[in-house]
């Protein structure tokens, strides 16, 4: 009877271990009840049976573009994506933690697995850029673009006109928004606020700049002069925008051409000059090389730029012959110099060396009738050339091309002082006859007397040609 009792035991607790090791068996390879991924219900499903109705649930994400303004629908999309298996990482971590507390009355928390491959999406969304940026540009059509702001001058005051903002949407910053913000697995029916176009330049720095620049004065230097003038004066109306300024170039450059006016010798209006016999001349020096003077419009421009940049002490960059330091102010220095004297109403050349002639030459100038008069002015030898053969056309139409031993140039357009061994002596130092018989604008000089000159004479040596070349 013992025996069978012992037998019924153990039968008894082989049937109990049986069915607790099902029941455990069980419960560890079946999520808790209260289980959620990615926020579906998998509470006592296998890892099978979750994976396949975490799958089956899953949706294409949409995406809905919005007005702030207007709350107005813009565009709406759908991603064409499939589910990444990054989840069933997390259900195999559950499991396992279920497998080690098989029995725990609370499910492991689920972890924030992204069930959506988010670089997918963002390839998706990308397809769509285009049809995007289509609606936006059609939404646009009946939209305000923003302004930017200007300043404007006028009467040497600025006035801010300041920017505005429209309603027009801008598709470049608003797919960045979306290529960023757009997240399915936080919320697979997202909702994105377009970004709206903003001005991009209010102007309020370079208003306080500019207003400030125009209530000072500025010095203006340029081979040892000074001038101090308003800036006002020169920076009076035009625009400024976000691209730069805009201004009347007018008021600098007449501003350079009074400089120009007050000191400058090199291409000055009219010049006086005492001669080597003590004669007071006054004669036009609107083509003279000698000095220096400002390229007025490059000038001009170049002031304006430092004004506007805040530089309030500008030396001058665009200087005509700066090598020539002869101005208005300086023309007795000439005098100091070893220099040439042309007397065009005469025709005779001096050469000057310490304020004493020490050759005396007769020439024969331009003639109009020929090609042109022989320009009056201050000059100076640019360069000097033995021998060279000279080129070029006169009034008639006709080329010439003459061969002569010696050359010193004037100017770039072709003014000489050279040797004309083809000019009859008696042609030369006789105005009478220049009208017919003149030279094409150079001053001719006979062979043996520009020899002389040609050797004591050099570059950079000062030329002052004076008196009547029309005379005969």
């Amino acid at each position: 009877m013992k025996t069978n009792n012992k037998i019924w035991l153990v039968v008894v607790i082989a049937i109990l271990a049986a069915s607790g090791g099902g029941y455990y068996g069980w419960r560890a390879t079946h999520f808790a009840k209260d289980t959620v991924v990615q926020g579906v219900q998998v509470g006592k499903l296998s890892y099978k049976d979750a994976d396949t109705k975490i799958s089956s649930n899953l949706k294409e994400p949409e995406f809905t573009l919005k007005d702030p303004k207007t709350k107005k629908t813009i565009y709406q999309g759908q991603l064409k994506i499939a589910a990444n298996h990054a989840y069933r990482d997390e259900l195999k971590d559950l499991m396992h933690q279920r497998r080690i507390h098989p029995f725990a009355s609370k499910a492991d928390p689920a972890k924030k697995t992204s069930i959506y491959d988010k670089k997918a999406a963002i390839d998706s969304l990308d397809k769509q850029k285009k049809q995007i940026t289509q609606k936006i540009k059609q939404s646009n059509q009946q939209r305000t673009a923003p302004q930017n702001a200007q300043i404007k001058l006028a009467d040497g005051k600025a006035q801010l006109q300041e920017a505005k903002a429209g309603d027009q949407i801008d598709p470049e910053a608003t797919f960045k928004k979306v290529s960023s913000k757009l997240d399915p697995n936080n919320d697979p029916k997202q909702t994105l606020n377009v970004i709206m176009k903003k001005p991009s330049w209010d102007g309020k720095k370079e208003y306080a700049k500019i207003n400030d620049i125009l209530g000072q004065d500025f010095k203006y230097k340029v081979m040892g002069k000074t001038e101090t003038t308003p800036v006002k004066d020169v920076l009076t109306e035009g625009t400024i925008t976000e691209k730069g300024p805009d201004l009347n170039l007018s008021p600098s450059s007449n501003y350079i051409h009074k400089i120009n006016q007050k000191y400058a010798l090199s291409g000055s209006q009219k010049a006086d000059f005492t001669t080597v016999q003590g004669q007071n001349v006054s004669f036009e020096n609107t083509q003279g090389t000698l000095g220096w003077n400002l390229k007025e419009y490059d000038e001009g421009r170049y002031l304006q730029e430092q004004l506007l940049n805040g530089k309030l002490d500008i030396a001058a960059k665009n200087i005509n012959n700066a090598e020539q330091k002869f101005d208005k102010d300086t023309l007795n220095d000439i005098k100091k110099e070893n220099h040439i004297e042309v007397d065009l109403t005469h025709e005779q050349l001096y050469l000057v060396e310490n304020n004493k002639v020490v050759q005396k030459a007769p020439v024969n100038t331009g003639s109009p009738k020929v090609n042109i008069a022989t320009p009056t002015g201050y000059y100076y030898i640019k360069w000097r050339k033995a021998p060279m053969t000279m080129r070029g056309t006169s009034n008639d139409g006709s080329k010439y091309e003459s061969h002569v031993p010696q050359a010193m140039d004037l100017t770039d357009d072709g003014i000489f002082i050279h040797s004309a061994p083809w000019v009859p002596k008696k042609t030369l130092g006789n105005p009478a006859v220049r009208h017919e018989q003149g030279s094409n604008g150079c001053i001719n000089v006979a062979p043996a007397d520009m020899k002389k000159l040609f050797a004591r004479s050099q570059q950079g040596m000062p030329v002052i040609v004076y008196g009547d070349g029309l005379a005969s």
